[in-house]
């Protein structure tokens, strides 16, 4: 028996792999139409030869646009999934240049597809013009080898639901960025009235997270009715009914709060939410924060029946005057110099109080206002800090202008040489005493006939200040005691935080 030689099978081997090398070179070169599948066992092929058929099914079932192209953007040849992304029938797509499909501001992107897909693979961002409008596709364009003539394949793959993903992603970070900047408490609520979205500031406001809750429990609105009192539970229901069936609510009052928590004042505002198809699909709601224009409005409501209040009693307190007045003058002319002194008394105490925004008022600084006229040596006071309440302000002046009016004419101020000391302290029982001593002044006269001055001291101490007035007349000058009542809780707060003033101080 003749057997092969080793070297004889080897050279076989080598010409077998030198044939099969050939066909797949020319399997893949396009030579021959073949499919190369590879496998556990090495590249298998399969003939392709009388398969255009299969072909033609496989493109026409492709859920992609298929187009063959001539370098000059003719279409030679399209499937249906390209006819129907177009809505155009086939019989007027072939034949057409593709341009004619293709948005105006894309077509030099085409023209690009056309010039560099004929060298190579290549891809680029096309927007078509469908029946019913621009469809956003992105397109593939890859040569076909054609010996007779050069061609370009096309592949067109429809962005619609991508590019709306990436609107509604677009759309939902700037909502949120919206939200986050707003500095109302904005709340986007669900059909169901869930909350879907809530604003920083909607957060800053309950202090936890509201997402996912009913917005009627999670905001219990209190609508304000008239002079500002709580509407029913009713019609705060039907507030949020309104809101979610769609109603356009413009600046309703309403606040929160209650059960040891402070009252928040809101406008609320609501308006209808659609998608994209026009159906409601919740509301967005507003609450715009007016709290300190509410505590504004109520301080200011405050304020003008406070100056009412004070106007009908400094009216009252100069009807008093004059009257007391015209009764003590002797002519108009006494009545108008003694008029005006007291007005110009009751216009200082007013202006140090308005200053001071009616506040309570340091009895030192009372004392150097109201003795302003005689400055320098002639007049000197001592005594603890005391803080005088606003309403005992205008009868104290009132005194004060008497005391020195009454120097002035008489008294220590009436000579060049004259002296007035005062001193003041807090006592026990929630009184303080006020001493006038005139020395230096000109002789008195052992109990003189008591004037309307006089008189006007011992009513107001007596009556406005609850106190009572000592005047004694001493050869040397007038001594006058004086103790009305303080409030006892501001006089020693006051003085705890300052020490008894030592000495005497010229003014």
């Amino acid at each position: 028996m003749v057997t092969d030689s080793p070297d004889t099978e080897l050279d076989e081997l080598r010409q077998k792999l030198a044939e099969a090398e050939e066909t797949l070179r020319a399997i893949y070169q396009g030579e021959v139409d073949a499919l190369v599948v590879r496998g556990p066992a090495g590249p298998q092929v399969f003939t392709l030869r009388g398969a255009q058929e299969p072909y033609r099914i496989l493109v026409e079932r492709m859920h992609e646009g298929a187009l063959t192209l001539s370098t000059a953007g003719l279409i030679l040849y399209c499937n249906r999934h390209f006819a129907a992304l177009i809505e155009h029938p086939l019989e007027r797509i072939v034949g057409r240049p593709l341009a004619e499909f293709v948005a105006p501001q894309h077509r030099e992107a085409l023209q690009a597809l056309l010039t560099d897909g004929a060298g190579g693979s290549v891809r680029r961002e096309l927007t078509l013009n469908a029946s019913t409008g621009p469809v956003p596709t992105l397109a593939a364009a890859s040569p076909l080898l054609d010996e007779e003539s050069p061609a370009v394949l096309l592949i067109v793959t429809d962005l619609t639901a991508q590019k709306h993903s990436e609107e509604i992603a677009a759309a939902e970070q700037f909502a949120r960025s919206i939200l986050e900047q707003a500095t109302d408490a904005v709340l986007v609520c669900g059909q169901s009235g869930r909350i879907t979205h809530a604003s920083w500031a909607a957060q800053h406001l309950f202090g936890v997270s509201v997402i996912g809750q009913r917005a009627q429990y999670a905001l219990p609105l209190h609508i304000a009715g008239a002079d500002n009192a709580p509407a029913s539970e009713k019609q705060s229901e039907t507030l949020w009914k309104e809101a979610l069936s769609g109603k356009r609510i413009r600046g309703v009052e309403a606040w929160i709060g209650g059960h040891g928590r402070p009252r928040q004042h809101f406008l609320v505002s609501a308006g209808p939410l659609h998608d994209r198809g026009g159906m409601l699909v919740g509301c967005i709601l507003t609450l715009t924060d007016i709290t300190e224009r509410k505590r504004a409005e109520e301080h200011q409501t405050m304020l003008v029946a406070e100056l009412n209040h004070r106007v009908k009693n400094i009216l009252a307190v100069v009807q008093s005057v004059a009257s007391q007045t015209v009764t003590a003058s002797g002519s108009l002319g006494q009545f108008r110099t003694a008029f005006e002194g007291r007005l110009r008394a009751i216009a200082l105490a007013h202006d140090i109080l308005t200053r001071l925004r009616w506040g309570a008022v340091d009895l030192e600084h009372l004392v150097a206002q109201s003795l302003a006229p005689y400055r320098g040596e002639r007049v000197a006071w001592s005594g603890p800090r005391l803080m005088l309440e606003p309403q005992n302000v205008v009868s104290l002046a009132l005194v004060l202008h008497e005391l020195s009016t009454n120097a002035a004419k008489y008294g220590a101020f009436s000579n060049g040489s004259g002296r007035v000391e005062i001193a003041w302290d807090r006592r026990d029982d929630g009184m303080a005493e006020l001493s006038w001593i005139e020395t230096e002044g000109p002789p008195v006269a052992r109990n003189p006939v008591p004037g309307f001055g006089n008189k006007l001291i011992s009513r107001v101490i007596g009556y406005d200040l609850q106190g009572s007035a000592a005047m004694g007349f001493e050869p040397e000058g007038l001594r006058c005691r004086l103790t009305f009542r303080i409030s006892q809780a501001r006089s020693e707060m006051d003085g705890a935080s300052t020490p008894a003033l030592a000495g005497s101080r010229p003014y």
